[in-house]
């Protein structure tokens, strides 16, 4: 890992039978190798692999077999396939004992390993080491994978792959039910799979990148120019900017203290004889609305953009009646205010979770800082009135 303090790691988790080669080109590159070329990657994200014992078969991890080779000395390490839900566990020890200093994990699965990884996510306990943050699927057998039964008389991993065993069909059961609160997931599948058909490959009816590859070489991109690489790396940058976008909204107005007097939205609020504690809470959310719209990519701004217009609407509809039965401007302010509160998660609701109520009400506090009177708290102000306070 690199000695830059990152907030996130990135987990490889390969598949059936699979192992540090399964990330491997045939150039002898690994994916998150070629992942961190990338300079917003490399300074968001550090990369591991997770590594776990998968085999075709036990015969030769076998008791009796064991028992046998000891009998010649030999006392080789004995290492047998666990069931997922041990494997799982295994996961998320390494996890707790080894990627505890960072905020957030991504998971990134191939084949098995994402249904290992699946496991993990919907038996995290929020505050029992790093939240899981990105999940991405690259050729899982979500319901499953007929060739399996091919060897599942030979290995436990096989038998929990075949189409409709028991616990397959449970975890994607609960992955279905927990759909609403899952992390940020990419599900990419592959067009030539031998192993896992599209059917199987999703969870449930999602967005997906069907990609040109077969199963085994879809995790071992040649080049940044090939599908599996583009796919997982437009994934990671979004993480990447959800996670600088809610850092930046937890730096706080306390710890800022900017100077917002002489600002137009303040002296607005001023003209109207609003209240202190109003007045300091519309700086605060004004401060975070300018964070936010600042560090905004041009989706980011175009997201903004509709969501001003709807704070914009909302304030209208709601000064004109207030004001149409003779409110006061500190009762059409904390009415607004409250309408923009409880429309929060329905009418003003967004795709971003890093955008919260207060850049909600920041949005309209901006709007306000605009020398017009498209957003006052009295039909009372005028531009003469606010002029002659900026002198």
């Amino acid at each position: 890992m690199s000695e830059t303090k990152k907030t996130v790691a990135v987990v490889f988790v390969h598949g059936f039978t699979g192992g540090s080669s399964t990330w491997k080109n045939v150039s002898g590159e690994k994916f998150k190798d070629l992942l961190l070329t990338e300079s917003d990657l490399s300074e968001a994200f550090d990369m591991v692999e997770f590594e776990y014992f998968s085999k075709i078969t036990d015969i030769f991890h076998a008791d009796i077999i064991q028992k046998a080779i000891s009998l010649f000395g030999f006392r080789p390490k004995v290492r047998y396939n666990r069931p997922l839900k041990n494997l799982a566990d295994e996961l998320r020890s390494f996890i707790q004992l080894n990627l505890d200093e960072y905020e957030g994990v991504v998971l990134i699965g191939h084949s098995m390993g994402g249904l290992i990884c699946k496991e993990v996510i919907l038996s995290h306990v929020r505050g029992d080491g790093p939240d899981i943050i990105g999940y991405g699927s690259i050729a899982v057998p979500h319901k499953g994978s007929l060739d399996s039964m091919l060897f599942a008389l030979l290995n436990i991993n096989s038998k929990e792959l075949v189409p409709l065993n028991y616990y397959n069909s449970d975890l994607n059961n609960r992955w279905v039910d927990k759909k609403s609160t899952l992390p940020e997931s990419v599900y990419i599948i592959g067009q030539h799979d031998q192993y896992v058909p599209e059917s199987s490959g999703l969870p449930f009816i999602s967005k997906f990148l069907n990609i040109p590859h077969d199963h085994n070489t879809i995790c071992k991109p040649v080049s940044k120019a090939d599908s599996a690489y583009k796919a997982v790396q437009k994934f990671l940058k979004k993480i990447a900017k959800n996670t600088k976008m809610q850092q930046l909204s937890l730096l706080t107005y306390e710890e800022a203290s900017p100077d917002y007097d002489k600002e137009i939205f303040v002296i607005k609020m001023i003209l109207c004889d609003i209240g202190e504690k109003g007045v300091e809470d519309a700086k605060e959310s004004f401060f975070n609305a300018e964070i936010i719209t600042k560090a905004a990519d041009e989706d980011d701004k175009k997201m903004l953009l509709a969501l001003r217009v709807k704070v914009i609407s909302l304030y209208r509809q709601t000064f004109n009646y207030h004001e149409s039965v003779g409110s006061t401007a500190n009762m059409i302010f904390a009415e607004v205010h409250q309408k923009l509160l409880s429309e929060d998660r329905h009418a003003l609701e967004v795709g971003a979770n890093y955008i919260n109520f207060l850049h909600k009400k920041g949005l309209l506090h901006q709007e306000a800082n605009k020398p017009c009177t498209t957003v006052t708290w009295s039909n009372s102000t005028t531009l003469d009135d606010i002029k002659a306070m900026l002198k």
